[in-house]
């Protein structure tokens, strides 16, 4: 579904205008630096080793090159002026920002839309500067500046000790300055290569390394194609001119590529990428061949679709016998959508509910194969299925969240001997709502411990602030759920997840054109526990209580920050288990509240009338 943002603009840029330069992107080296710190204009900028394309894995590594280059290049400064202290001090610092780089742990900005310093984040971890000061035995200071200047750069730090400190340690503001990087948002979505002047409805990672991109384009990055093309890492590699229709599915299959949908008038459903064309095929030959899904089960290729008839519509699944296709199980009486492996049974899951000749409904939606016949899996779930996924011998369902305004399952989970789904957001209606069309999951994705569920919906995170349309991570609980992308202007058809990137191919325009991706890596640290924080009266014009969550010790620290990040000094009063705010001479607006402490955070937001 095609929707207009009328979102906010902080909205809008807290997700879309975060990433200038995606470290995976190529550009020189010295472009890629300058994208962590700006230092780098004035800094040592004609040096031959900056000269050609680079990328990055991701995030993590090209904050650690900018650390390594930086403490490289003050080593081999002169110690004039310096005396033999400040001299010593500054090489064993040196040696601990070395070292700090080779960990790769960075702090998380969860607080600005935008690339900013963050020096030490909820956490614990710090800052290359807040590390050399925290290694130096200073670490009061540190903490000190994170709570009165978390977001602040070196040159913004007038503080006298802070001037003391760098004299000792044998540093001057400017190389402070130039060492301190700044992090991007949590989530810094690009698009991929330029996008595509159309819908993708396919993002696939292929055996090469290489990704597949399909749906309904001519134009890939500025490279001309038909609706298919490669991702190399750098650009769009056209794939012939496959015959007119829908592109719907895709697979890797014993080293062949295959396109499935329907094609040239539905008399083809199956293209195969042989020696630089596509050959035509048809799984479900009929007077309309179509294929919607497309699954390796034990080692064989099976398609899901429909072949149609004078006598009516039949949704089946086939599975591929040499240069045949054979029909397992019965026909069902709706659309298949998906297919998946369950403890060695191949699922189906889709708008079905029985078999063609049922009677009454006894299969809800998904259904697993036993002896060549279909049979209900688990006890069903009650709405349609649009994709599964199998998660270490788990399976995910992912399908419709309304029925027109009645919520209905989304996102569930059964194990290969469960009996029963469980529910994964049976509280969906406190932070999702229906939309104008249907509202759905029809992508899921699995990166590390992570499911990632994309489709067509809105989420609202009440404990943060945050708005994501059309894309989740979830966590592993009900209800446990993180925004991903925030403003999207159309749904996300397809997920892929690519080494540490995770990619998404749709509808949407804005702000990205129909393909984008995402370092996974980007947020070093993810142990961090989330919970809300009550807060009354809210609104509020003069005094506020919140209340601190169980386990929460008398050490946890306060922080208030505006809407654009910034970190306000409040008037606060703990009395047992709450704190008194006075809020009277904050500007009205909004604002947000954090406690801390080790790995937790609880947050919420009030309004300052």
């Amino acid at each position: 579904m095609k929707r207009h943002i009328l979102l906010p603009l902080l909205a809008f840029l807290t997700f879309s205008g975060v990433a200038q330069l995606a470290p995976q992107q190529p550009a020189s080296l010295l472009e890629h630096m300058i994208e962590v710190n700006a230092e780098w204009k004035t800094n040592d900028t004609t040096n031959p080793v900056y000269d050609g394309p680079v990328s990055f894995a991701n995030e993590a590594e090209r904050i650690a090159t900018h650390l390594h280059m930086v403490g490289e290049r003050l080593s081999a400064t002169s110690s004039a002026g310096l005396s033999a202290e400040a001299f010593a001090n500054r090489n064993v610092l040196l040696e601990k920002l070395d070292a700090y780089a080779d960990r790769g742990i960075f702090p998380q900005n969860i607080v600005l839309p935008f690339r900013n310093p963050i020096f030490i984040d909820p956490n614990g971890t710090a800052c290359a500067v807040g590390q050399l000061m925290i290694e130096s035995g200073a670490m009061d200071l540190a903490q000190r500046i994170d709570a009165e200047m978390e977001t602040a750069y070196v040159r913004e730090m007038h503080w006298p000790e802070i001037g003391e400190w760098a004299k000792t340690n044998g540093f001057s503001t400017d190389e402070l300055a130039w060492i301190q990087p700044g992090y991007a948002p949590p989530i810094p979505w690009s698009t991929l290569g330029g996008g595509t002047n159309g819908s993708v409805t396919v993002v696939r990672t292929l055996a090469s390394g290489e990704l597949l991109v399909a749906g309904n384009f001519t134009d890939a990055g500025g490279v001309s194609c038909m609706n298919v093309a490669r991702w190399n890492g750098a650009n769009y590699v056209e794939m012939g001119s496959p015959m007119n229709g829908t592109i719907s599915a895709a697979i890797e299959h014993n080293g062949d590529i295959y396109l499935g949908g329907s094609f040239n008038g539905g008399t083809s459903d199956l293209l195969r990428w042989n020696a630089g064309n596509w050959e035509a095929q048809a799984a479900f030959s009929s007077k309309y061949a179509q294929i919607n899904a497309m699954h390796v089960h034990n080692g064989d290729l099976y398609v899901a679709g429909s072949m149609s008839g004078f006598a009516g519509i039949d949704d089946l699944v086939l599975r591929k016998n040499g240069t045949i296709w054979e029909q397992v199980g019965e026909v069902l009486n709706e659309t298949i959508f998906c297919l998946a492996t369950l403890d060695g049974d191949l699922v189906a899951g889709g708008l079905f509910d029985g078999t063609y000749s049922s009677t009454t409904p006894d299969i809800s939606h998904v259904a697993v194969l036993s002896n060549n016949s279909w049979t209900q899996l688990g006890d069903g779930l009650d709405a349609p299925v649009h994709a599964l996924l199998n998660v270490n011998g788990t399976l995910y369902a992912g399908g419709t969240l309304f029925a027109n305004v009645v919520p209905v399952f989304g996102l569930a989970r059964i194990g290969g001997t469960g009996i029963s789904w469980e529910m994964l957001m049976p509280n969906k209606v406190d932070y999702m709502f229906p939309n104008q069309g249907p509202a759905y999951i029809g992508s899921l994705a699995l990166y590390q411990d992570k499911v990632y569920a994309a489709g067509d919906f809105n989420y609202s995170s009440g404990a943060v602030g945050l708005f994501s349309y059309n894309l989740v991570q979830f966590n592993g609980t009900p209800d446990d759920l993180s925004p991903m992308i925030g403003v999207l202007d159309g749904s996300i058809n397809t997920l892929a997840v690519n080494n540490a990137s995770l990619l998404i191919g749709g509808e949407f325009t804005t702000p990205h054109a129909h393909v984008a991706t995402t370092d996974l890596t980007a947020a070093i640290n993810d142990d961090l526990q989330l919970a809300p924080l009550a807060i009354s009266p809210n609104p509020s014009s003069e005094i506020i209580t919140i209340q601190v969550p169980t386990g929460m010790t008398t050490n946890a620290m306060l922080r208030v920050t505006d809407a654009s990040g910034k970190i306000i000094r409040v008037e606060s009063v703990r009395n047992g288990n709450s704190y008194r705010l006075n809020v009277g001479i904050l500007a009205t607006g909004s604002y947000q509240i954090d406690l801390l402490e080790g790995n937790a955070r609880a947050s919420g937001r009030f309004i300052k009338q």
